[in-house]
C-alpha cells in the first residue's frame, strides 16, 4: 500500500537533510528540533486522516497511474466533477477541525494541464517528465511544498528589467539539466516536506523567458537553503490550555533559496516557453481558490463553533442577537462552500484528462468569504467580551492560591466549571487577540492569491459586454426593440 502512516511518514522525512536556518542560526537537525514538532504534527496527521474509520473511504483513492490506494488531497490527479466535490468536503471538514487540509493534490492537477497544453504547443517533453513525477509522489506518499510566488524585487519594473531580480531563473543549460537561482517565499511547510515544486507565478514576455521556469526538486538537494520562521506562539507551546491551537499544531513558513542549483532534464517541467508561464497563475487561481472557498467555510465553521461556546459559557447562547452573529457565520461558511460546489458543477474536462472547476465561480466565492475574515475576529471580540484580552495566564490559574480565587471571579454558566469557562476562553482569546490571530488573517486574506488577484480573474471572465446589450435592449438604445435576451445576438444557454 502506497499510503505511509504519519509514524512511517516521519521515519522516511529523517532521512532528508535539509538546509534550515531560524532565528539567524543553522538547525542541524530540524527532526529534533521542538521548534518544528506542530508542523511534523500536522504533516503527521494528513496521512492519519487517510486510516480514520470515518475518512478511509473518502480520503483514500485508488490511483490508475501506479494500481494502489492514495491520499485524495495530497496526490490525486482530479478527473472528474466528483473528485472535485469530495476534495471539497475533505477540505472543509479538515480545514475546521485541523486547520489546514494541504491540498497538494491541487498543484499536481494544475502542473498536469500546463505540461500538456506546453508540450501539445512547442513539441516539449514535458508531460512525460510530470508523470514520472506523479507517479513518484504517489508510489512513496510523498508530500512537496510550493515554490510559487518570486521574491519580486520593485514591482513596477519587469524581470528582465532589473538588474538583480530575485526571482528564481535559469543562470545555465546543459545536456543534462538546467542550473536555478533565486529566491520563492511563502513556502509553508517547505523544511519538513521531501519536494518542492517551483513554477512561474505571472506572466513573462520573450525578454523574461530565463525566469519561465518550472520544476520538481529535493529539498536537500545542494544549494538550496530555507530561512524558516517559527508558527506562532511557540513561546506557549508548553502551555495548552492557554494556546490549545499553536500547542498541537503549527505552520513553519519561509523563503526558499537556490543557489546555482542543479536540476536534472527529468524534473524539469518549464524552461524559457515565457508564453506558457502565465497558465501556471491562472489555473492555481481556478483549482486552488475553489479549494480555498472550502477551507474557508471550515474556517467560518470553527469560528462559528468557539463563539457559540464562548456565548454558552458565559451564559448568552440563546440570546437573539448572539443567534443573528451566529447565523451571520454560518452563512459565510455556506456561500463560500456552494460557491465551491458551483465551481465544480460548472467546472470541465480539460484535454489532458483532468477536471478544472470554473475559474469565475471559485474566485467570486473565494473573493466574498475573504473580504469577511475580518468580521470572524471582530465576532470574537464582540461575543468574548474584554475577559479575553485581560483574563490572568493559565500559570496563573495554576497557581493553587490564585485559582481559588479565581473559580470565584470568572465563573460563568453553572452548567461549565470555572476551569471549562476559561478554556473556552483561551480558545477564543488565541484565535482572536494574539500573533495567531495574524497568521488566521493571513491565511484568509492572502493565502491562494491576494484579494485584488481574484477580482482581476473576475473580472476577466464575467461577460459584462452581453450585459450592457440586455440593459441596451431594456432601454431602447440601438437597432433591437425585442423582449430582452430574446435578440439575435443572445448568450447561449449553459449546455448548450
Amino acid at each position: 500500500m502506497a499510503i505511509k502512516t504519519g509514524e512511517e511518514y516521519l521515519d522516511f522525512l529523517r532521512e532528508t537533510k535539509p538546509n534550515v536556518y531560524m532565528l539567524g542560526e543553522k538547525v542541524e537537525n530540524i527532526w529534533d528540533d521542538p521548534r518544528f514538532e506542530s508542523t511534523m504534527k500536522i504533516v503527521s496527521q494528513n496521512h492519519d486522516f487517510a486510516f480514520e474509520a470515518a475518512n478511509k473511504d473518502v480520503a483514500a483513492v485508488q490511483s490508475p497511474l501506479v494500481n494502489e490506494p492514495i491520499r485524495r488531497l495530497s496526490t490525486h490527479l482530479q478527473t472528474t466533477m466528483e473528485d472535485s466535490l469530495l476534495k471539497l468536503d475533505l477540505t472543509r471538514d479538515i480545514a475546521n477541525r485541523r486547520f489546514c487540509a494541504w491540498c497538494g493534490s491541487n498543484i499536481q492537477t494544475l502542473l498536469w494541464a500546463v505540461t500538456w497544453e506546453t508540450d501539445q504547443k512547442h513539441g516539449t517533453k514535458y508531460h512525460e517528465n510530470m508523470k514520472r513525477f506523479v507517479e513518484l509522489m504517489q508510489k512513496n506518499d510523498w508530500d512537496s511544498s510550493l515554490g510559487k510566488m518570486d521574491a519580486k524585487g520593485d514591482r513596477s519594473v519587469r524581470p528582465s528589467k532589473q538588474q538583480n531580480y530575485p526571482g528564481v531563473r535559469v543562470v545555465k543549460k546543459d545536456a543534462k539539466g538546467i542550473t536555478v537561482s533565486g529566491c520563492k517565499v511563502h513556502t509553508s511547510y517547505g523544511p519538513c516536506t521531501p519536494i518542492i515544486s517551483v513554477m512561474p507565478c505571472r506572466a513573462m514576455t520573450e525578454e523574461d523567458k530565463d525566469f519561465a521556469v518550472a520544476f520538481w526538486a529535493r529539498t536537500d538537494t545542494p544549494g538550496i537553503t530555507m530561512i524558516a520562521k517559527p508558527s506562532p506562539n511557540m513561546e506557549h507551546i508548553d502551555m495548552p490550555m492557554q494556546c490549545p491551537m499553536s500547542s498541537a499544531f503549527g505552520i513553519v513558513e519561509g523563503a526558499t533559496f537556490f543557489e546555482d542549483v542543479f536540476i536534472p532534464w527529468d524534473q524539469v517541467l518549464l524552461c524559457g516557453e515565457w508564453d506558457m508561464a502565465a497558465l501556471f497563475p491562472y489555473y492555481f487561481g481556478t483549482i486552488q481558490r475553489q479549494s480555498k472557498c472550502s477551507c474557508l467555510a471550515g474556517h467560518s465553521d470553527l469560528v462559528a463553533g468557539i463563539a457559540a461556546l464562548v456565548a454558552d459559557v458565559n451564559g448568552v447562547l440563546n440570546k437573539s442577537h448572539i443567534q443573528d452573529k451566529l447565523t451571520h457565520c454560518m452563512q459565510m461558511a455556506e456561500i463560500a462552500q456552494g460557491c465551491a460546489f458551483g465551481a465544480a458543477a460548472a467546472g470541465k474536462m480539460h484535454p489532458s484528462g483532468v477536471f478544472m472547476p470554473d475559474s469565475l465561480k471559485a474566485n467570486a466565492g473565494l473573493n466574498y468569504i475573504k473580504e469577511l475574515t475580518g468580521e470572524h475576529i471582530q465576532m470574537l471580540h464582540d461575543i468574548g467580551g474584554g475577559i479575553i484580552v485581560t483574563m490572568p495566564t493559565a500559570r496563573d490559574y495554576q497557581n493553587p492560591k490564585l485559582k481559588k480565587l479565581l473559580d470565584v471571579t470568572l465563573a460563568g454558566n453553572q452548567k461549565y466549571t470555572t476551569e471549562e469557562r476559561m478554556r473556552a476562553l483561551y480558545l477564543c482569546r488565541e484565535l482572536s487577540s494574539t500573533e495567531f490571530t495574524g497568521y488566521y488573517m493571513g491565511w484568509g486574506v492572502n493565502a491562494s492569491g491576494s484579494p485584488h488577484t481574484g477580482h482581476i480573474l473576475v473580472r476577466s471572465h464575467y461577460d459584462l459586454e452581453y450585459r450592457i446589450g440586455i440593459a441596451k435592449e431594456w432601454a431602447g438604445i440601438g437597432e433591437s426593440s425585442e423582449w430582452p435576451g430574446h435578440n439575435k445576438g443572445a448568450k447561449d444557454w449553459a449546455g448548450n
